[in-house]
């Protein structure tokens, strides 16, 4: 079990604690364990510094930090680098840290109380057993902001609404990041494997019988998740160096403004490989491409190098619309692109929208997978070393929550590094890109497959 803290919260306490090669492991919770004391104290005792998180049933987030353990000994605790928190206020992001002022009372451990912050008490989760009630829990929590934490003014009533019913409390480890074994085992990070990766590639071709000569993938996401940075990397892969052939960058709104198909090719004057990477605008809560839009792009009445009009959506009367696109025109996988950093917090109206487009592609019967770009910034040991991504414990965790939300198997969840500040390519980066790029080919095999079946299935009944 995960626990309810998102990469971003954990992120800010991170910044909080004043270091960054940390995990947060969870070690007890109201839902999972029950709201009892005595096992709070069972399972927390004797296990270093530990982040407490209240979360109320206002949608208020906040909680403390210490880096004593907890015990059963009756006692107050010195900690000088201790502090209190809000993560949340009210639905809404508010982080604040509040820093202890007096280390000799930081924390109170006594088995009678859940996690006790402060002399008076500052913060008293609760103490006893909590009963359960319709999915709350109505504490006896109580606070006495100002003994021994400077709340900067900020009142009890101001940040708890003076609310004691939570919907969840956490206590979290906070370790030293460690590797751990390896959890997808992709093959070798040699630079053989890179030639091998790049051959295999080079001489994909779609299914014979198929009747195609080339496949069309979507790269789908929203704005600023790296669509456009992928289509570069891999690129970047087979020319040996980084190009930006495709605009990207950051902004408030998409860079992408054309529907692009691009072709990937060794150098200039190579041919082209048998696959486009169809780069789109990027998807917006509140406007963009929409289920409709997406299956024009799918079934091929969009044409390359069609200007997206955030006010005017694609329709059969829209400048250059195929009429009669042929299978050539046609997409053949769809692929999710999202920000690693974000991936698992996507707001509730993103994640509508992008369950409403995956109907759209199931529906249409195509092959589909999410690239989870980023997640050099997930893990400092990725950052240091590409080849540790699949034994990181984080980005593990990051791949099973993207493949809960989007519903699909954690083996069609892809995690890279796009190159945007290297100028020179790399081994390690190149080859996580490409076994990305081998696995949507594999997905589109998969979707020309069932084509072929399906053909064969009619002929078999127009012999009958």
């Amino acid at each position: 079990m995960a626990g309810k803290l998102t990469l971003s919260q954990k992120k800010q306490l991170l910044t909080y604690i004043q270091e960054y090669k940390k995990d947060f492991r969870l070690l007890y919770s109201f839902s999972k364990d029950g709201a009892n004391s005595s096992t709070f104290h069972q399972l927390c005792n004797d296990r270093g510094p530990t982040v407490t998180i209240v979360y109320d049933v206002a949608g208020t987030i906040y909680g403390g930090y210490t880096e004593k353990s907890w015990s059963s000994s009756g006692q107050y605790v010195k900690d000088d680098r201790a502090f209190l928190f809000r993560l949340q206020q009210n639905g809404k992001t508010d982080p604040s840290k509040f820093a202890v002022k007096v280390p000799d009372r930081a924390i109170y451990c006594n088995v009678g109380y859940g996690p006790v912050f402060g002399g008076g008490y500052d913060l008293c989760t609760f103490s006893g057993t909590v009963t359960e009630t319709n999915g709350t829990y109505p504490t006896n929590a109580s606070y006495k902001f100002g003994y021994s934490y400077d709340m900067a003014g900020i009142s009890v009533e101001e940040l708890t609404n003076n609310i004691v019913t939570f919907s969840e409390l956490e206590v979290y480890s906070v370790t030293d990041s460690v590797l751990v074994p390896v959890w997808r085992d992709i093959g070798g990070w040699e630079h053989q494997d890179l030639d091998q990766l790049k051959h295999d590639i080079e001489n994909w071709s779609p299914p014979q019988g198929v009747g195609l000569k080339s496949a069309n993938i979507l790269l789908l996401g929203p704005f600023g998740a790296g669509k456009s940075s992928f289509f570069n990397t891999i690129a970047s892969c087979f020319r040996g160096h980084t190009t930006e052939q495709a605009m990207c960058g950051s902004a408030e709104l998409s860079i992408t403004t054309k529907y692009n198909m691009y072709r990937v090719r060794g150098s200039a004057i190579t041919q082209p490989m048998k696959f486009k990477l169809c780069d789109t605008r990027g998807l917006e809560e509140n406007q963009g491409i929409d289920a409709q839009e997406l299956g024009y792009l799918i079934d091929g009445n969009v044409p390359n190098g069609y200007e997206f009009n955030p006010s005017v959506q694609i329709s059969p009367e829209t400048h250059g619309f195929v009429t009669t696109p042929t299978p050539s025109n046609k997409v053949h996988c769809v692929c999710f692109v999202v920000d690693g950093t974000s991936a698992a917090d996507l707001s509730a109206k993103m994640v509508v929208k992008i369950k409403t487009l995956q109907a759209k592609v199931r529906r249409k019967g195509l092959s589909q997978v999410v690239i989870v770009t980023k997640i050099d910034k997930v893990c400092f040991h990725v950052k240091e070393d590409a080849s540790t991504v699949f034994r990181s414990a984080s980005v593990k965790e990051l791949i099973d929550s993207v493949a809960t939300i989007f519903g699909i198997s954690r083996n069609h969840v892809l995690p890279v590094k796009n190159y945007e500040k290297e100028i020179n390519t790399k081994d390690t980066i190149s080859i996580l890109a490409l076994r990305a790029m081998q696995q949507i080919l594999r997905a589109t095999d998969d979707y020309m497959l069932n084509l072929l079946d399906s053909s064969d299935d009619k002929n078999n009944h127009s012999d009958d």
